[in-house]
């Protein structure tokens, strides 16, 4: 299977600014095309679910109802594109720059995202942490994360983490 658009994507921004973590990656063709195929199935997922919780719009011509739904396509594919593939870059000081966060907020979400991002590449599973560990890591992350992470609940529950 070919890396889709996705993937490519996913590849050139973490090049530029991921490069310690692609160079962790053991097999990047492998991971970058999965990684496309679960980013464009996410986009997908999140399309149909919006298509089927939004209304018909009285006296709204076919045009307009396409473009409605054009938009809802957009906006899920952004959804998932900032979740599984714009990932911050290594060493990002954005976080650090928003006033509205505490030091200890700005550290635990670089703890969050960095071991996120290394469970996504391979390099640990969710084992691998404690049960309050997996507990901070799972706090506030997307169901599609924690499924391509390993710290779903069906599989922390397959492994008996949960």
């Amino acid at each position: 299977m070919d890396v889709n658009q996705y993937g490519r994507m996913a590849e050139q921004h973490w090049q530029e600014h991921r490069p310690g973590s692609i160079s962790a990656i053991g097999d990047p063709e492998s991971f970058f095309t999965e990684l496309g195929t679960d980013v464009q199935n996410e986009v997908r997922a999140r399309w149909t679910a919006g298509r089927v919780n939004e209304a018909a719009v009285a006296g709204e011509s076919f045009l307009e109802r396409a473009g409605r739904l054009q938009q809802l396509r957009r906006e899920a594919e952004g959804e998932v594109l900032r979740e599984l593939v714009l990932l911050p870059a290594d060493g990002d000081p954005d976080l650090a720059d928003d006033p509205h966060f505490t030091v200890a907020q700005i550290t635990e979400e670089q703890w969050r995202q960095q071991h996120l991002h290394d469970l996504l590449a391979g390099l640990s599973q969710a084992r691998d942490f404690s049960q309050a560990e997996r507990a901070r890591l799972r706090a506030g992350a997307p169901e599609r994360l924690l499924e391509l992470t390993g710290l779903s609940d069906a599989d922390l529950g397959g492994q008996g983490l949960l």
